[in-house]
């Protein structure tokens, strides 16, 4: 995302600035194929392959060629549009298939939807969706950035605070919408900017306080520049350079290694296999990356667990009321795409260095593709635990197995935040989805140097100081993870355990215990907690089937991060993330409601997401059932976020409920192990 870079100026301009430009100068103008004349694709290999670039070449000219689109028109979104889930499930190499796309075009400050029919080269429909504001496009972060630059008042403000011109930098974001402020219709990005100067480090770019553009990208006019006053330039930190990485101070390497070899197979239209699971991964510009078809062989068949399973949004909102900060209320995923934002990955540092590392290729936003190097790490790691093992005193030995596991890695950049979203799967049927949030803390300046001086005294109302001169104001991060279920089959149905103390009568020991109350759910909604029982969780069963137990399969959902929004849903930030206000929703499966903020958050004023969906109130009694997870933490800075912030991870997991007849990683031999030294315990 575009969003400031509070701390980091010089290099890291370059690395965020730059990772812009790199998809605006290298990406954004170098289309795979040039639209013209139809290009006949050449055709995937997998129906749930993402579009080739010669699909998208072709789609691009079917709209042309049609009158739907001109040479000026640009698309924030052209991706595939799957074929019936079913038809998904069963197919087999060889089985012909119609591959769609689904595209969002702007022309003319229109915005419009279309879907194509690629295999059979025509357009099924075209929509304009009147004030739709789809996803910010490479040109438009240009064009706001220039424009501001260039305005005259800006450089009047820039040399009222004796600030050179070359050392200043400027990084528009995602406007928020919040009705009445006079730029409603407009499409529009907020641009806060940063300078260099008097900067003790590349890692300590100093943002200028109470400026900021507001700038109209349909046309690149300047609506406003905010010049609340200068705010004084604090001094260069004592020690500052002590909280940088120094080279060569980094502990022994320790890596994870396959001596014999990999236990992964991996085609090259992203079918994998490992172990006992089999899935089709596919990237896509906005979610990042999707995760198709998840199968598990339990010796006997393979069974369907998950239809696809990918994140659907991202909200970070600030906790700062001040005019240049108030609106800072991000849509990572929606506003900017997890997808486009996707960085190449380091060996030995992102991913371990025997791990599957593959290109990426996306849609731009010209009619385009562009390729990101290294952007997908598929690895093994062993976590250094026992899968299970068991300790027997009679002959002293132990018999265990250790617990390895399957990661699929990307790592998108949004301004000052990276997100390491790792897709987990483990040999005893657990997945688990995690994403881990570091970069650094966004930062403004105060003139406090320590947390007692007074200038520090309401200065951290909304924040922490979190070095000297230096503080990060409080903010949140959501994740909503959407996980369309097919567990055994497509009719499935959600419920809920609760955990029920009850009393003993007529015991002369025991007094009381618990038992498990089972609830089904039938109509679809947000899941609110039970605060009568002791304790809750979450299984979607298939009542059609049974296992060989006699039991309906099923898996249970843990929210490991369930933290909830603290704001005002009459708040407009609030109103476009209705999502974030719990921790699992549950909706009918319906063609189209893909994010859980809706297909248009950016500029939105009110939430086309969760909250609308469920308000139909549609049966999920054995039907087929999407759970949606909100993954999140209210994030208070402290000194040791800075100057870079070490990972912090979120997680949900989906676990085997009674879907077994037993723990199907004990298909691995056992080693038994003698100690290496007497037992003398007993």
């Amino acid at each position: 995302m575009m969003k400031p870079i509070e701390i980091l100026s010089a290099c890291l301009v370059i690395l965020m600035g730059a990772n812009q430009l790199a998809y605006a100068d290298t990406a954004q103008q170098t289309p795979a194929t040039q639209p013209g004349a139809a290009v006949q694709p050449t055709g995937p290999d997998h129906p749930l392959d993402a579009l080739l670039p010669d699909e998208i070449a072709s789609v691009v000219a079917l709209l042309k060629a049609s009158g739907n689109a001109d040479d000026n028109t640009v698309y924030p979104a052209i991706t595939l549009k799957p074929g019936n889930k079913q038809a998904m499930w069963d197919w087999t190499p060889g089985t012909p298939y119609t591959r769609s796309a689904f595209v969002v075009m702007r022309r003319d400050m229109i915005t419009y939807e279309a879907v194509v029919d690629i295999t059979n080269q025509k357009i099924v429909s075209v929509t304009p969706k009147a004030g739709a504001q789809p996803m910010i496009m490479d040109f438009e972060w240009l064009r706001a950035r220039d424009a501001l630059i260039a305005d005259s008042r800006f450089k009047d403000a820039i040399a009222k605070r004796k600030l050179n011109q070359a050392d200043v930098f400027c990084t528009p974001n995602s406007a928020g919408a919040f009705p009445g402020d006079g730029l409603d219709g407009k499409r529009v990005l907020k641009v806060p900017c940063f300078t260099s100067t008097n900067a003790p480090s590349p890692y300590a770019g100093r943002p200028i306080e109470g400026l900021m553009g507001i700038v109209d990208v349909d046309n690149g006019a300047v609506l406003d520049v905010i010049d609340n006053g200068e705010v004084a330039m604090p001094a260069i930190p004592d020690g500052w350079g002590d909280r940088l990485p120094k080279p060569g101070s980094a502990m022994k390497p320790v890596a994870i290694t396959a001596p014999n070899g990999t236990n992964i197979t991996l085609d090259g239209n992203l079918n994998v296999k490992w172990e006992n699971w089999s899935l089709h991964l596919r990237a896509d510009k906005r979610a990042g990356l999707i995760v198709n078809l998840v199968r598990f062989n339990d010796g006997k068949q393979w069974r369907k667990i998950v239809y696809q399973l990918n994140l659907s949004e991202a909200f970070v909102p600030y906790m700062d009321a001040d005019p240049t900060w108030n609106y800072r209320t991000f849509m990572d995923i929606g506003e900017y795409g997890f997808g486009y934002m996707i960085s190449s990955l380091k060996p030995g540092v992102d991913c371990p260095v025997a791990s599957y590392i593959l290109d990426v290729t996306l849609p731009n936003d010209i009619g385009g593709t562009f390729t990101r190097p290294d952007a997908l790490c598929i690895f093994e790691r062993a976590t250094g635990d026992p899968a299970w093992r068991h300790y027997t005193a009679a002959d002293k030995t132990i018999a265990g197995v250790p617990q390895s596991e399957l990661v699929i890695r990307h790592i998108p950049t949004l301004g000052n935040y990276d997100y390491v979203v790792d897709y987990v799967f483990t040999p005893q049927g657990v997945i688990k989805v995690r994403v881990g949030a570091t970069g650094f803390d966004a930062i403004r300046s105060t003139t406090a140097k320590t947390s007692t001086d007074a200038a520090n005294i309401g200065a951290t109302a909304n924040g922490s100081l979190i070095a000297p001169y230096t503080i990060a104001p409080n903010h949140d991060h959501f994740f909503s993870l959407r996980m369309d279920m097919d567990v055994d089959g497509g009719k499935n149905m959600l419920e809920r355990d609760s955990i029920v103390p009850s009393s003993i009568a007529n015991s002369k020991t025991r007094k009381s215990l618990w038992t498990v109350q089972t609830d089904r759910y039938a109509a679809e909604g947000p899941i609110a907690m039970d605060h009568q029982s002791a304790g809750e969780s979450w299984r979607i069963v298939n009542p059609n089937v049974k296992t060989g137990l006699g039991y309906n399969p099923g898996y249970a959902i843990d929210l490991g991060h369930s933290t909830t929004s603290a704001l005002d849903r009459a708040d407009p930030p609030q109103r476009r993330a209705g999502f974030t206000g719990f921790g699992l929703w549950a909706t009918q499966y319906a063609d189209g409601e893909d994010w859980a903020a809706g297909l248009y958050p950016n500029q939105s004023t009110q939430d086309e997401g969760l909250p609308k969906y469920v308000a139909q109130k549609r049966s999920i009694k054995n039907e087929d059932i999407v759970l949606w997870a909100t993954m999140g933490f209210h994030h208070i800075p402290q000194p040791e976020d800075f100057p870079l912030l070490p990972t912090v991870w979120h997680e949900v997991s989906l676990r085997p409920a009674f879907f077994f007849d037993r723990d199907p990683s004990l298909t691995f031999n056992p080693s038994a192990l003698p100690l290496q030294q007497p037992d003398t315990a007993n």
